[in-house]
C-alpha cells in the first residue's frame, strides 16, 4: 500500500513538472511573437540590424510549418551528386528572380541558366504539394517563380537542372506551406509576398506595405506597384525576356486588376510573414524618398506629399 502511494505521488509530480515546463515554453514563444514595447529598452546594446535578423529568423521558423512525416516520405530522395562533381555553397537572396538564380548557377558551373529555366517550366514537379496546388493558367509566365525559396544551398557542379530546381522546391515545402491569410490561397499569398519583397527597402516596412496592398485589394483598387512594371521590362517582355507584349496586361499592376498573374520574385520569410500578417492601417498609398517609405490615406494627401519631395 505504501509503495503504491509513493508511486502515485511520483506520477503526480512528473505530470505537474511537465505542465510547468510546457507553460514556460508557451510563454516564451508568445513573448517572442508578441513583444511589448517594454521588452526592449532604449539603451539596448544589440544593434537594430541584429535584432531584426533574430526576429525574422524566429518568424521564419514559427510562421511556417514543416511537412508532416508522411508528407516528407512522399517527396523524392535527394539524388546523389554527379561523379567527380565539386560541392559549391551558394546563397540566393530574398527577391531573386528565376532568371537571376539561373544566372548564378551557371556562373558557378552548376548547370546552364537556359536549362535551369526550361526544367522549371517543363519538368513535372507535381509530387511537391505546393507545385501541384499552383493553378494552371496561360497567363502565368514562369510557373515556379516564387517557389524557389531563398536560402543558402550546397549545390554540385554539373548537376542535372531538375535536381537543382528540386533543392529549392524541397526547401519551399518546409518554409512556405505554413503561411495563411483568410480568403487567400497559398499561391495568392506568394504573389503578394513577392510584390511586398520588391516594394520594401527593409523588413520593418514590409508589414506597412502589406497593409496598403491588402487595403487596396479589399477596395477593388489596382495595386499600382512599380516593381511589377519593372519585372515586365527586365525579365518578361522581349527583348529582355521570352514573352510577348501581352504579358504586361497580366503582370503590370497598373494595367491588370488585383494581383499579377504570377509572383515577380522569390520572397523570403519576412515578406511571406508580412503578406500573411499585415499591419492594421487605413493607408492606401505610399512612396519612397531618400530610402524611407511615406504612407498616406487619400490621393490628395499622397499628391501633397509627392510635391513636398519634388516628385509630383
Amino acid at each position: 500500500m505504501k509503495k503504491a502511494a509513493i508511486l502515485f505521488l511520483l506520477a503526480c509530480t512528473l505530470i505537474f513538472t511537465t505542465a510547468c515546463l510546457n507553460k514556460a515554453d508557451k510563454d516564451k514563444t508568445e513573448s517572442l511573437l508578441n513583444p511589448s514595447s517594454n521588452d526592449i529598452s532604449e539603451d539596448s546594446t544589440a544593434s537594430s540590424d541584429e535584432l531584426t535578423k533574430t526576429v525574422e529568423s524566429f518568424l521564419a521558423s514559427s510562421s511556417s510549418s514543416a511537412p508532416s512525416s508522411s508528407a516528407a516520405k512522399n517527396l523524392p530522395d535527394q539524388p546523389a551528386p554527379p561523379k567527380g562533381s565539386k560541392a559549391v555553397t551558394l546563397t540566393f537572396p530574398e527577391g531573386f528572380t528565376l532568371a537571376q538564380i539561373g544566372a548564378r548557377l551557371e556562373a558557378h558551373n552548376i548547370c546552364k541558366k537556359a536549362n535551369f529555366i526550361k526544367s522549371a517550366q517543363t519538368y513535372n514537379f507535381n509530387y511537391y504539394p505546393l507545385v501541384k496546388a499552383i493553378p494552371p493558367s496561360s497567363k502565368r509566365a514562369y510557373k515556379l517563380e516564387g517557389y524557389l525559396y531563398p536560402d543558402t544551398y550546397t549545390m554540385y557542379t554539373h548537376m542535372k537542372p531538375q535536381d537543382a530546381v528540386g533543392k529549392f522546391l524541397r526547401n519551399a515545402e518546409q518554409h512556405i506551406s505554413g503561411y495563411r491569410y483568410s480568403g487567400m490561397t497559398t499561391d495568392q499569398l506568394v504573389k503578394l509576398a513577392s510584390v511586398i519583397e520588391r516594394e520594401s527597402n527593409n523588413s520593418s516596412d514590409m508589414k506597412m506595405v502589406s497593409s496598403v496592398f491588402h487595403n487596396r485589394l479589399k477596395k477593388g483598387q489596382r495595386l499600382e506597384a512599380d516593381s511589377t512594371r519593372d519585372y515586365c521590362t527586365h525579365y518578361l517582355l522581349k527583348p529582355n525576356g521570352p514573352f510577348s507584349d501581352s504579358f504586361k496586361y497580366y503582370y503590370n499592376t497598373y494595367r491588370c486588376t488585383a494581383l499579377p498573374a504570377g509572383p515577380i520574385c522569390n520572397p523570403g520569410a519576412a515578406a511571406l510573414n508580412a503578406a500573411a500578417h499585415p499591419a492594421s492601417t487605413d493607408y492606401l498609398y505610399f512612396f519612397t524618398a531618400k530610402g524611407k517609405n511615406y504612407y498616406q490615406k487619400t490621393m490628395a494627401e499622397h499628391e501633397k506629399q509627392l510635391k513636398k519631395f519634388g516628385m509630383g
